[in-house]
This record gives C-alpha cells, structure tokens and sequence, in this order.
C-alpha cells in the first residue's frame, strides 16, 4: 500500500529526528559558546542531546495532532539542523573547505527552511505536509 503524501503520519518519524537535530544543534553551540571554559562541550553537549531527546519524543507523538499550520512551521524548523549539518559536512572535504564557511551553512539552513515553510504553504492543501 502506498503512503497518502497528505497524511503527516508516514513523515512524523523524519520530522522529529530533523527537529531533534535542529534542536540540539541550537542548545549545544550557545551553551558552547556563552560559557568561557575550556570544557563546556562537555556541559553544552549533553543539554543539546537532552532538549532533541525531549524534541524528538514530543515531535514523534504530537505532529500528526498539531493545527496544519503549525505543522508546516515544524516540519520546516526540522530542515534547518540536517541542512547545516550537510553543509558542515561538504565543508570538511578539502574541495569546499574555503567557501563552505559556518555563516554560509546557517545562510543556507535557513534558505532551506524558508523554502520548505514556502513550498508545504503552495501545495494548498488542508494537511500542512
């Protein structure tokens, strides 16, 4: 049987591994940053796993509950994170090391963001996803 692509219920499990991602990329890198110790990842880490944990579990049992709109705000936070992480990824390869800077991932996080928040809002339809 083939997934209706209007039915948030077959996407609500990649949704909140995204906002999971996204979520404990933005606890963990202000943590890591704002505290002026030599160790804070090992303070920033865990509390930025611990708030995707809290994401992912919420996510994955709410999505499907939540008003249409408020989907399609969530199911593109959920872009951001993995979208960076990507970016981040091609950085580390010698060939885009110089152009594939942490501003230029964050720019295109939120591009990719914007973009998805735009394209679920052009489908027109009632679902949000």
């Amino acid at each position: 049987m083939v997934s209706d692509s209007t039915d948030p219920r077959w996407l609500a499990p990649l949704v909140a591994v995204g906002a999971a991602v996204t979520t404990a990329l933005l606890v963990a890198v202000p943590v890591i940053e704002l505290l002026a110790t030599e160790f804070a990842a090992l303070v920033a880490l865990p509390l930025g796993l611990l708030a995707g944990l809290a994401t992912l579990v919420g996510v994955t049992f709410n999505l499907t509950d939540l008003h249409p709109v408020r989907r399609r705000a969530v199911t593109a936070y959920a872009a951001f994170g993995p979208v960076v992480l990507a970016v981040l990824a091609l950085a580390y390869m010698n060939r885009g090391r110089d152009l594939l800077t942490v501003e230029v991932a964050v720019g295109v996080g939120l591009a990719a963001t914007a973009a998805v928040y735009v394209a679920l809002g052009a489908t027109g339809d009632e679902s949000g996803l």
